[in-house]
Order: structure tokens, then C-alpha cells, then sequence
């Protein structure tokens, strides 16, 4: 029994530097593709909306989805309600 937790004790003692000399050689590598991968998704964002926003520079367009038309039909007669609040 006694020789068991000196086992366990052992391997979790060699496992915990085993894994912390490996953390301090791989981590860096690892935050700095991830920095990187970041950067490049916001200049490719930042790309397009400059791309975008040059397109559209002086243009007005109404985008309408067919999935969103209304089904509602108003009559000539009817006219379009315009809530509002009197300042005085």
C-alpha cells in the first residue's frame, strides 16, 4: 500500500513539471498563432467594410425580402396612420 502512494505521488509530482516545462515551450507558440489568426480575421473585417461602405458611397438601395413582404393589403381609402406627440 505504502508503495502504491509513493507511485501515485511520484507520477503525479513528475506529470506536474513534465507538463509545466511543456506549457512554458509550447504556450507562447500557441497565443502567438492565436494573436495572429486574430489580426487576420480584423483586417479581412475591416477590408471588406471599407470594400463595402466604397461601393455604396452615394447610392441609396432598399433591400426588401420576399419572406418578409406583408400579406396585409391596405384600400385606397385608407391611409397610413402617424402616431404623435404634441410639444408644447
Amino acid at each position: 500500500m505504502l508503495i502504491g502512494l509513493a507511485k501515485t505521488i511520484f507520477f503525479l509530482i513528475t506529470f506536474y513539471y513534465l507538463f509545466k516545462i511543456i506549457g512554458r515551450l509550447l504556450l507562447p507558440y500557441v497565443m502567438k498563432k492565436g494573436v495572429e489568426r486574430m489580426q487576420q480575421q480584423q483586417q479581412q473585417a475591416a477590408t471588406n467594410y471599407q470594400q463595402q461602405a466604397r461601393k455604396q458611397e452615394g447610392k441609396v438601395t432598399i433591400k426588401q425580402d420576399a419572406h418578409k413582404q406583408s400579406t396585409h393589403i391596405v384600400n385606397d381609402n385608407e391611409g397610413e396612420y402617424v402616431d404623435y406627440e404634441e410639444v408644447k
